[in-house]
């Protein structure tokens, strides 16, 4: 999501400056550390069920081709590439894409089965949420590699995460083992798909090694939150100080967590989602960075005791609240039309992706015709 506007946010910053211009400095290591393979050997037992595939530079190559070239082995349509109708000279990789990487494809097809047939896909840092428009279902959730490369092929997440993962690092220019975006290990993070509820999903704000603020997640208000704020902090806080504060090599960070819960024993167990850089590209939520970066952190108290961290919610009935209920990544959208042709019924995804290029098809007719009818006037 786009970051927020710094001017008018504070009276206290400067409004020629730029949000970056008050950011600590971002490293690559900083980013690299907030990789999943990174961490999550040391936190596994805080995740939900979770696969790591290291990927392969053909499949890279593939991920950053144009074009929507997905396998035939799942009759799936083979491809959405504009120069699809010029099949004759496509060379046969380009019309299956496995072939350049059938081990890798089949290790995805085997890990899909082995979490139970059905997957929540990322890359290193991201989810490809802002193409679940692309689904039948409007979800994450896979259940063969097509589903996967499609929603990959059709994120700009997925396409910054690939090409612009260290973009407004102050990393200079060093010796020739220098990491770019070119030779950073890149890999597939498959995680057993379950239904979160996504009322109870938080953003935790840290620096310093100190817990800084805590945003709900979910765009939409839930009336309950506000009587279960401080024992959620409590849940929250307690989660960051015994497997956090001094184990992540970060001082700054941004962290996800989520606390399901159906009795009260299950209540307090809280899962560590995802590690985020603390740095302009991750979406502060309720908050704005600006707001963020003058909060005070490290050993600070407040009176008596630890300065009190904050819990936003959605209010009801907050203006805010109306924009923060439109739909999210809607940059990344199609025209209604062709969203609304791909959610009639149980639709698979390569149904949908047939439907998107038929109505591509029309569309382009149309402005043929209405072309050649304005010639003739």
């Amino acid at each position: 999501m786009a970051t927020p506007a710094i001017e008018s946010e504070s009276p206290t910053l400067a409004t020629a400056m730029t949000l970056h211009d008050i950011f600590p400095p971002v490293k690559k290591s900083h980013i690299l550390n907030c990789s999943y393979h990174k961490w999550h050997a040391t936190y596994r037992s805080l995740t939900p069920k979770t696969r790591i595939i290291p990927l392969t530079p053909d499949f890279l190559a593939y991920l950053r081709a144009d074009g929507i070239v997905l396998p035939a082995d799942e009759e799936q349509i083979t491809t959405l590439d504009s120069d699809s109708e010029d099949e004759d000279s496509s060379g046969e990789g380009e019309s299956c894409p496995t072939l350049k990487f059938p081990e890798l494809h089949q290790k995805i097809k085997d890990t899909i089965a082995e979490l139970g047939g059905r997957v929540y896909p990322k890359l290193n840092w991201s989810s490809p949420k802002d193409a679940t428009f692309m689904t039948a279902n409007n979800t994450a959730e896979c259940r063969t590699p097509g589903d996967i490369y499609l929603l990959f092929k059709s994120s700009d997440y997925i396409t910054h995460d690939l090409e612009h993962a260290f973009d407004d690092c102050v990393d200079g220019q060093s010796d020739k083992e220098e990491i770019t975006t070119a030779n950073i290990p890149y890999f597939l993070v498959l995680r057993k798909w379950f239904q979160l509820n996504p009322s109870m999903e938080f953003r935790c704000f840290v620096r310093g090694r100190r817990l800084l603020a805590v945003s709900q997640r979910e765009l939409n208000h839930f009336e309950f939150l506000e009587s279960m704020k401080r024992e959620l902090l409590s849940c929250i806080r307690e989660f960051f100080n015994e497997n956090l504060k001094h184990t992540f090599p970060n001082d700054n960070f941004v962290f996800d967590v989520y606390i399901p819960f159906t009795d009260q024993e299950e209540r307090r167990r809280t899962w560590l989602i995802d590690i985020n850089p603390f740095a302009p590209r991750t979406d502060p939520v309720l908050f704005s960075w600006v707001e963020l970066l003058e909060l005070p952190y490290g050993d600070v108290t407040d009176g008596d005791g630890p300065r009190p961290v904050e819990l936003r919610l959605v209010k009801k009935g907050d203006p805010e609240a109306y924009a923060f209920a439109s739909p999210q990544h809607s940059a990344s959208k199609l025209p209604r039309e062709v969203v609304q042709a791909g959610l009639r019924g149980d639709e698979a995804i390569w149904e949908f992706a047939v439907r998107w290029k038929e109505i591509v098809g029309k569309m382009e007719d149309g402005k043929e015709s209405s072309s050649k009818s304005a010639s003739s006037t």
